[in-house]
């Protein structure tokens, strides 16, 4: 893990300090916002800060002392983290009773026993149900980080027994020198951020793991469908490849990018503005209604994602819709 603190996350790090040091942390909080933005690595450095023998005077973990050295080496027994199973859609009841029964267990080096649930929005109902046995009567020094970007499909009696700490994109001019200083040469951190949605983590993955590579290639698809030169089964293959949520999130951006090049075609704030030609005629072509239909379709599909949907179909389906909604006579 990353062993300083995200310059983003400062205003978050002070809240949760506060708190600690005026003993108003409660024993649930949900770290909520979108992708991209490291809650997750907060949560664990927060774990590491609570657990750790001799913390620093800006309560960060000292990285020396035994506590520290364990968790570096992922054998701390007062740290539990919670993921989805290999291969599993979901969080499962007895992943949570466990975790449950661990949490009653006597600490062992420290004030605090913590346990890291990520992402908590992928807990089933039953689950979800066991988990809030735990949070209705917690164990003595028991303190339950629940990390989501969609805190919205946690069921509210879960989420009003935390607290609420929230992650939001940051301005760009505060962190575009930060991605500048981890990325090549030469590659634009503000063009980055704006396809990231002002994730900086997201668009430092853009930079790194060629997904730029894969939206170029799913951008020519798009409008090779639209001009019949793309068949839209033998596409939907292809891009079920790179897994059902990256051509759909690519989707919805160039979508909303067409909505909003309808409705102001001279001034409109784009997520995508290095395509905006492309995108404007690509736009005229299309009705705003059906416009709206593809963006539609890319966020019900997004929200299908960790279901057992049939993702092959989704994708066929999304983009007969899009062969037919473009008008083929106009130029």
């Amino acid at each position: 893990m990353n062993s300083e603190l995200y310059p983003w996350q400062q205003p978050q790090w002070e809240s949760v300090h506060a708190r600690v040091a005026n003993q108003r942390l409660t024993h649930a909080m949900l770290l909520s916002g979108p992708g991209g933005l490291g809650k997750l690595d907060f949560a664990r450095r927060l774990a590491r800060a609570l657990l750790c023998e001799s913390p620093q005077a800006n309560a960060m973990p000292c990285g020396g002392c035994r506590a520290c050295l364990l968790l570096e080496a992922g054998t701390h027994p007062d740290l539990i983290e919670v993921t989805p199973e290999e291969d599993a859609r979901a969080i499962k009841v007895d992943q949570i009773r466990t975790l449950a029964a661990q949490m009653t267990l006597t600490r062992q080096y420290a004030d605090y026993k913590v346990a890291i649930i990520q992402p908590a929005d992928l807990m089933n109902r039953a689950a979800a149900n066991s988990l809030l046995k735990t949070l209705e009567e917690p164990p003595a020094g028991a303190l339950m980080l629940l990390v989501s970007a969609r805190p919205g499909e946690l069921p509210a009696t879960i989420r009003s027994r935390c607290q609420l700490l929230r992650f939001a994109a940051p301005e760009p001019d505060t962190v575009a020198e930060w991605l500048q200083a981890c990325i090549e040469p030469g590659q634009d951190a503000r063009l980055l951020l704006g396809l990231a949605s002002g994730a900086p983590l997201a668009a430092l993955h853009l930079a790194t793991s060629g997904e730029l590579e894969h939206r170029a290639r799913l951008w020519e698809d798009l409008q090779g469908v639209a001009v019949g030169a793309c068949e839209p089964v033998a596409t939907a293959a292809a891009w079920l490849k790179l897994g059902l949520e990256v051509p759909l999130n690519w989707v919805h951006g160039w979508a909303v990018d067409m909505i909003r090049l309808r409705m102001s075609p001279s001034g409109s704030h784009l997520n995508n503005p290095d395509l905006r030609p492309a995108l404007q005629a690509l736009a005229e072509r299309v009705d705003l209604r059906r416009l709206y239909g593809l963006l539609d379709r890319a966020g019900q599909g997004l929200g299908l994602a960790q279901t057992t949907v049939n993702q092959q179909l989704l994708l066929e389906e999304m983009l007969v819709y899009w062969f037919d909604a473009v008008d083929t006579q106009s130029s």
